[in-house]
């Protein structure tokens, strides 16, 4: 069994860094993890340029690789969640990918000449929230605001990059306040995608022969 087109993703390495081509998301077929990343590496770019932000209340959000960076903008996680204390942040994270629907019976391909079984695919569609978190109400808000146009304009881009079907605006939800923060408030935007992941049944593969029920029921 391989993927179909599948060819291995290209890196590079910079001192500690390792770098991935994010067009290598279309030859790996599906990644939500190099979703986040190139959702988080966007918004790096966009905050680390003082020029690029457009609402004046964040002028001094200027994301920069050190402690003296004026946002945080990472993968949501509960570490970084306790680590940010009173900064603002914007916090990527992966939701549900699901598979609403079936397009053929077990998802296979129906191929010229009546073949079948040899080709198969399938459609996911999923999510990403940003968490856009600020001190004061209004900046929470202005700060979701900026991250929703921002990918918004940019989602023509990233689907064509991603090789996503679509990547689309969904919402911007309502504000909180954000527990545990000591008084900081968050506002989530969520964008959605969908892509096609695709596959081949090599014809030389072994059948399953047997299941060994030692190992299943632990006695092996």
């Amino acid at each position: 069994m391989h993927l179909q087109n599948f060819q291995k993703p290209e890196t590079t390495n910079t001192g500690a860094d390792v770098f991935l081509d994010p067009r290598a998301f279309c030859r790996m077929r599906f990644s939500p993890l190099v979703a986040t990343g190139v959702i988080v590496g966007l918004l790096r770019e966009h905050f680390g340029n003082p020029n690029a932000i457009v609402d004046p209340m964040l002028q001094n959000y200027v994301w920069r690789t050190d402690t003296s960076t004026g946002i945080v903008i990472e993968s949501s996680s509960n570490d970084v969640l306790t680590n940010i204390g009173q900064r603002p942040a914007v916090l990527v994270r992966r939701n549900p990918v699901q598979m609403p629907q079936r397009h053929t019976f077990g998802n296979e391909i129906m191929q010229l000449g009546g073949q079948t079984g040899e080709k198969y695919w399938v459609v996911l569609h999923g999510s990403h929230t940003l968490f856009s978190i600020a001190t004061k109400p209004a900046a929470a808000e202005s700060l979701a605001n900026e991250v929703a146009i921002f990918l918004l304009q940019f989602s023509p881009l990233i689907s064509a990059s991603l090789c996503f079907g679509r990547f689309e605006f969904q919402e911007i939800g309502v504000l909180s306040k954000l527990e545990g923060s000591g008084g900081q408030y968050v506002v989530p935007t969520t964008f959605s995608y969908v892509t096609e992941f695709s596959w081949m049944l090599d014809e030389d593969l072994p059948p399953i022969r047997h299941i060994n029920l030692k190992v299943l029921y632990g006695l092996d």
